[in-house]
C-alpha cells in the first residue's frame, strides 16, 4: 500500500501546484520513493452536445496556450469546465457549462466516463457526458462567459466530426472520448 509521505504547495495559481512524495513497497520488500509535481485544481465535466435528428455537434474553439506554443494551433474541444461550488450536481454543472459556452439546453445526459486526463501530473476527474441539443435553438448572445474566456461555437455534421476522428485530427482527450462515446451509440455517424 502507498504511503503519503508529504505534500508541499509550490505554487498556487488556479489551483495549486504541489510537490507529493509517496513511497511505495513492492511485493519483494523494495521500497521506491516517487516526488512530483502535481496541479490540483478540482474537478471538471465535460459534455458533447449533439442533435441525433440533425445529425451534428457543437463544440468549441479558444485559444489554448499549451497547443499554441507546440503547434501554433487553436484546437476543437468539447464544452467543460470546473465544477463549481453553487452547482447541485455534476449533470447540473454540464447544463450551466452548455448554457455559458455554447448557449443552449441540452437534454438525455448520458454519463460516459469519469477519468483522470494527466494520472502523472494532474489531480482532476473529468466527467464525461453526451447530452442532446436541438440544431438551430442554440443562441450565441445567450451565453454568460468568464472573463478570461473568447470561445467560438462551432456546430460541424457528424460526416465531418468523423472525418475529424478518422484522420487523426481531433486533438483535445475529451473530445477524443467523447467521439469515440458517441460513434458507439450507432447513430449513424
Amino acid at each position: 500500500m502507498p504511503e503519503l509521505i508529504r505534500r508541499t504547495s509550490l505554487l498556487e495559481v488556479k489551483g495549486q501546484i504541489e510537490e507529493v512524495e509517496v513511497c511505495v513497497v513492492h511485493e519483494d520488500g523494495r521500497e521506491h520513493i516517487t516526488t512530483d509535481p502535481v496541479w490540483v485544481y478540482g474537478d471538471s465535466i465535460a459534455v458533447l452536445a449533439y442533435d441525433p435528428t440533425a445529425k451534428t455537434v457543437l463544440l468549441v474553439k479558444q485559444l489554448r496556450v499549451a497547443p499554441y506554443i507546440m503547434e501554433e494551433e487553436i484546437i476543437l474541444e468539447a464544452c467543460a469546465g470546473g465544477i463549481e461550488i453553487s452547482d447541485l450536481s455534476i449533470e447540473e454543472a454540464c447544463k450551466r457549462e452548455a448554457q455559458e459556452e455554447l448557449g443552449c439546453q441540452l437534454t438525455n445526459l448520458q454519463k460516459i466516463a469519469n477519468v483522470f486526463i494527466n494520472p502523472a501530473r494532474l489531480a482532476e476527474r473529468a466527467h464525461l457526458f453526451l447530452a442532446e441539443y436541438t440544431s438551430g435553438d442554440f443562441n450565441v448572445e445567450s451565453r454568460n462567459l468568464d472573463d478570461d474566456e473568447d470561445i467560438e461555437v462551432v456546430e460541424l455534421s457528424f460526416e465531418e466530426l468523423r472525418s475529424l476522428y478518422d484522420n487523426q485530427e481531433i486533438r483535445c482527450p475529451r473530445l477524443f472520448m467523447l467521439t469515440q462515446a458517441l460513434l458507439l451509440k450507432s447513430i449513424g455517424i
